[in-house]
């Protein structure tokens, strides 16, 4: 199989971990995604290990690189995400952990 080409910033990724992990991982949340350095990121129960990686289907933000789907939601800023909408022009972002 040909190794995968792109980004981290393209993926999506989902982590299925153990109660104990899932407890750790939960208190990152939206966070999480930061620390993985992909465009989203979640965390269910699984009794083994599992990491399921998808292509975002979101387009990429001009300033930040990370794919969501707010991109061109301003209609003043139609390259921008709504996170970087937000530091650039209104209050910013709130970070809990990462």
């Amino acid at each position: 199989m040909p190794a995968a080409r792109g980004s981290s910033l393209q993926a999506e990724v989902t982590l299925g971990v153990n109660a104990q992990d899932l407890a750790l991982l939960s208190s990152l949340g939206d966070d999480l995604k930061f620390v993985l350095i992909t465009s989203a990121a979640s965390v269910v129960a699984a009794d083994e290990l599992s990491v399921t990686v998808t292509p975002s289907r979101h387009q990429k933000c001009e300033r930040c690189w990370h794919y969501r789907d707010d991109v061109g939601a301003n209609p003043a800023h139609p390259g921008l995400c709504g996170r970087c909408d937000s530091n650039l022009f209104g209050d910013g972002e709130t970070r809990r952990v990462a």
